[in-house]
């Protein structure tokens, strides 16, 4: 990937969360073929305006900034079970 899009996959980063991580920017992007740095992009675009439309649907204000958390943390496939 060029440098221009090398910066595009760090823009996407932080539309994701994952400029918390300590590979960032270091390595994010670095490694990508084109075709997985628009894979990447596509999903931090989707989640970005994902996250929004949920806060606006539970009440948010217009004018809060909302706060993505990195996506190795944020879904998991199955709520912890409680009951031992």
């Amino acid at each position: 990937m060029s440098e221009f899009q090398q910066e595009l996959i760090q823009l996407a980063a932080v539309l994701k969360g994952d400029n918390i991580l300590t590979s960032f920017p270091g390595k994010i992007g670095k490694d990508m073929t084109v075709k997985q740095g628009k894979y990447y992009m596509d999903d931090a675009v989707r989640r970005f305006f994902e996250a929004g439309r949920y806060a606006k649907k539970m009440g948010v204000n217009e004018e809060h900034i909302v706060q993505m958390k990195p996506s190795l943390t944020t879904r998991s496939s199955k709520s912890p079970n409680r009951n031992p």
